[in-house]
Parts: C-alpha cells; structure tokens; sequence
C-alpha cells in the first residue's frame, strides 16, 4: 500500500512536467507554422512568371527616341521619328499595364524594330496595348513580325482602316478585318499568333482583340487562323510602322512569348512593402506571445 501511494505520489508531481513538455512542443509547432506562413508569402510573391523572347514597356524619358533604347530605324530613319509618349497605356490585368510610357507612332516615315532570340517552330505570340488617339484616313498595317535581323519580309500584319476595325493578314498589304470596331481614345489589348508550319507557304496567323479583359487561356481568335500563298519565315522581330500623315497610334506593353501562359499571366499581388512586413510580424509575434500566456496559465492551473 505504501509502495503503491508512493508511486501514485511521483506520477503527480511528473504530471506537471509532462503537461510543460507537451505545451513546449505545441509551441515549437506555432512557430514553425508562423515560419512557414511567412515563407509562403515570400513563395507566392516570388514566383516566376516564364521567360518571355521580348518585353517592351517603354520606361523611358517621354520625348526621348525609341532607337535610343534598343530599338532600330529599318525604313525612313530620321524622318518624323518614333518616339516615346506619355502617358503609358492601361488594360486591366495586363502584366505590362502601367508601367512607363509608350511609344507613339504620330506620321508616316521611320518604322523602328526590335529583335528577339529566332524561332523555328511552333508557335510564336506577340501581344501589345494600342489606342488609337484620332481618326485616321487611310487603311494600312502598322506591327508586325519580321526575322533577325530584319529585312523586307514582313509577316503577321496587325492593320487599321478608316471606319475604325483592326486586322490582320500573313502577309499580304490588304487585310481581313474584325466585325467589330474600336473607339477612338479607349486602350485595347491585341494579340497576334503565328504558328510555323511544317512545310512551305503555310503558316498561320491569327488576331485577337480585347476590350475589357486579360482571359487566362486561348480562346478563339477575333480572327483566324489565316494562311496565304506567301513564305514562311522564322520569327525574330518585331516591328512599328507609320504609314500615313494621319496615324496617331500610342502602343504600349510589347510582349513575344511561345505560350500563352507565359504571354499573358496572371498578374501577381504585389510584394508587401516594409511597413506592411512590419505588421505581418507584429502580428506574428503577437500572437506567439499570446499562445505563451495561454500556455502558461493552463500549466499553473495543472501545477496547483
């Protein structure tokens, strides 16, 4: 009997030991679980977007000449030169929406590219933000894909027309243009696909125009996919044309990419600034200091 209460005696006096050790461990738990919140948080803002062949915003001086910063006169260099505009271009959800300023096509004469890493197969998108800023009066092509370096092949035409309808062509001077028309002064997001093709005289162009929004996957094209009986090429280039007195097109956001995903992400939530780490912290250290009390005022009603 004495052996046993000895025995029940220790087991008690243990008790408060084994309740310690086990909110100790609890609170080892807590911590790893703020670490890893807080890692997470870094993870998510951290993520890679995809390599794209080109990305164009324009983040320069307004004024300044767009062949100061990369890009190159192929036709009419040094008449009514492009050059950068202000303010930038804006299209909800779009990756390169906001950023610097455009580029601002305002005459006929120099036409400007800009190369990128050639492509051989499969499928080459370029996407862009354009407003056209007045009516102009005459139809004509003012983007389009050429090779590296450029010469006079031009393919993937992105047009405009007088009654305000954007098109398309492989390569033809005419193009096909969408039911629908533009407003002048609104920003619109486009995007031209250009698929290589085995074999000769046979790849595909399509356009898409949007208005309102960024879709997350490929939908079916404004217009296309269009063939001619005109040569392929293996895309390098891109390319801004004035083409007429008339023109007055800002464009904004130049992007090429070989997946849709990797043309047009989803736009992260921007990394938290110092002082909202700060609270992310306070809150984390807060809340461990509370689930400490908690702990200890569970262990001094054990103990007593």
């Amino acid at each position: 009997m004495h052996k046993q209460e000895a025995t029940s005696c220790t087991n008690k006096k243990n008790e408060p030991t084994k309740h310690l050790i086990f909110k100790i461990d609890r609170m080892k738990k807590i911590s790893f679980l703020a670490i890893f919140m807080v890692v997470l948080l870094l993870g998510f803002n951290s993520i890679s977007l995809g390599q794209v062949l080109l990305n164009e915003n324009f983040d320069y001086p307004a004024g300044d000449l767009i062949t100061a910063h990369g890009w190159a006169a192929h036709s009419g260099p040094g008449s009514q030169a492009i050059t950068v505009g202000t303010p930038g271009l804006t299209f909800p959800g779009y990756i390169g929406s906001g950023i610097g300023n455009c580029a601002l096509a305002d005459n006929t004469g120099e036409d400007d590219n800009k190369t990128f890493t050639t492509q051989t197969s499969g499928v080459v998108y370029t996407s862009f933000m354009v407003k056209v800023n007045s009516a102009i009066t005459a139809a004509g092509y003012f983007y389009h894909f050429s090779v590296n370096p450029i010469n006079t092949t031009f393919r993937g035409k992105v047009f405009i027309d007088a009654t305000n309808h954007f098109g398309v062509s492989v390569g033809s001077n005419t193009g096909t243009y969408a039911a629908s028309t533009f407003t002048v002064g609104t920003t619109y997001l486009i995007v031209v696909k250009y698929e290589i093709v085995a074999g000769t005289s046979n790849d595909k162009v399509s356009l898409f125009v949007f208005n309102a929004s960024v879709p997350v996957s490929e939908p079916v094209a404004t217009i296309g996919p269009l063939t001619e009986a005109t040569s392929d090429i293996n895309p390098g280039s891109v390319a801004i044309r004035q083409f007429v007195n008339t023109e007055n097109i800002s464009i904004d956001g130049i992007r090429v990419a070989t997946t849709w995903a990797e043309l047009l992400p989803v736009v992260p939530q921007p990394i938290p600034t110092m002082s909202e780490w700060g609270l992310i912290f306070l809150f984390i250290a807060l809340s461990a200091v509370g689930a400490v009390y908690i702990l200890r005022r569970k262990n001094s009603e054990v103990s007593i």
